[in-house]
C-alpha cells in the first residue's frame, strides 16, 4: 500500500510539473509577447483577448506548481468538477473551430493533447481507485504499463470520437474515405464506446476481470484491419496508410500487453496464490 501510495505521488508530481510548464509557458507568450501569438495554437485576436487569457492562465500555473510541490489528491479534489468543465469547454471549442488551429504546428498538436490528456489523468487520480473492485485471493495484478496504455488508448479514441460528433465536416476532410455527417456521427459510437470501455478497464485490479474485454478489443482491431486490407483497392485518401498503420499499432499493443499479462498470471499460478492483490510496481519491471 505503501509503495502503491508513493507511485501516486510521483505521477501527481509529474503531472502537476508538466501542467505548470505548459500553463506558465501560454501566460508569458500571450501576455508578453503579442507580436508572436500569430505562432500560437490559433490566432488569439484582439489584444484583450491576448490579456484575459495570458491571465487566466497564471492560476493555471498556480494550481499545477501546487500539485507538484503537494502532491496530493484530497487537497484538489475541489478542482475536479470544474476542471472537467474548463477541459471540456476547450475541448469544445477546439473541435468546434478545427478549421482555425494550426494543425500544421506542434503547438497546434500540443493545445489538443494537453486537454485530451488532462481530464483522462484527473479522473484516475479522483475515482480510479473508487472503481476498483476488490480483488479475489488469486488475482492476477495489472501490469503499470498496461493501465497507462489503456488511458492512453481511451483519450485518444474519446479524442476522435468527440471530432466525429461534434464537427464531421472537418473530420471528414481528414479521413481516409469519405464520409457524410450522419455516417460519421454512426462511427463515432464505437470511438466512444472503446474510450469508456477501455478507460473502465484500467480501473482493474485483476486481470482476469479484463481479459474477455481485451479479447473483444484485439478482435475488433483485427475484423477492421482485415476488412480494410480486403477493401485496399477503395481507398483512395493519401492518409490510407496513416489509419491503416494506427489501427495495426493500436491492436498489436493491445496483444502485446495481454500476452504479457497472461506471463504473469502463468507466473502466479506456477507459485501459487499471490499475498498481495493490489496494484504493485514491482510487477512491472519495463515501461511496457
Amino acid at each position: 500500500m505503501g509503495e502503491g501510495s508513493e507511485l501516486a505521488r510521483i505521477e501527481m508530481r509529474v503531472w502537476g510539473i508538466i501542467g505548470a510548464a505548459f500553463a506558465g509557458l501560454f501566460a508569458v507568450w500571450l501576455l508578453f509577447f503579442p507580436d508572436l501569438v500569430k505562432d500560437f495554437a490559433w490566432v488569439v485576436e484582439p489584444r484583450l483577448a491576448q490579456v484575459f487569457i495570458g491571465a487566466g492562465y497564471v492560476f493555471r500555473t498556480a494550481f499545477f506548481l501546487n500539485v507538484a510541490i503537494w502532491p496530493s489528491w484530497e487537497r484538489f479534489r475541489w478542482i475536479f468538477w470544474g476542471n472537467l468543465a474548463f477541459t471540456g469547454t476547450l475541448l469544445l471549442a477546439t473541435f468546434w473551430h478545427a478549421d482555425k488551429i494550426r494543425w500544421g504546428t506542434v503547438i497546434g498538436h500540443a493545445w489538443l493533447i494537453l486537454y485530451v490528456t488532462e481530464p483522462a489523468v484527473m479522473i484516475y487520480f479522483a475515482i480510479g481507485r473508487r472503481l476498483r473492485s476488490a480483488p479475489s485471493p488469486n488475482a492476477v495484478p495489472m501490469r503499470l504499463g498496461f493501465v497507462r496504455y489503456l488511458i492512453l488508448e481511451a483519450a485518444v479514441l474519446a479524442t476522435f470520437g468527440a471530432l466525429l460528433v461534434i464537427n464531421p465536416e472537418f473530420a471528414g476532410r481528414r479521413w481516409p474515405w469519405e464520409l457524410n455527417p450522419l455516417d460519421a456521427r454512426i462511427i463515432a459510437a464505437w470511438f466512444w464506446g472503446w474510450a469508456v470501455w477501455t478507460g473502465t478497464m484500467a480501473f482493474a485490479r485483476d486481470w482476469m476481470e479484463i481479459r474477455a474485454a481485451a479479447a473483444l478489443n484485439i478482435l475488433n482491431g483485427v475484423a477492421l484491419l482485415a476488412a480494410s486490407l480486403a477493401s485496399f483497392p477503395l481507398f483512395q485518401s493519401p492518409r490510407t496508410g496513416g489509419y491503416l498503420v494506427t489501427l495495426a499499432a493500436m491492436t498489436g499493443l493491445m496483444a502485446l500487453f495481454s500476452w504479457r499479462q497472461e506471463q504473469t498470471r502463468a507466473a502466479l499460478v506456477a507459485v501459487g496464490p499471490a499475498p498481495e492483490t493490489s496494484l504493485d510496481p514491482s510487477l512491472d519491471p519495463g515501461p511496457g
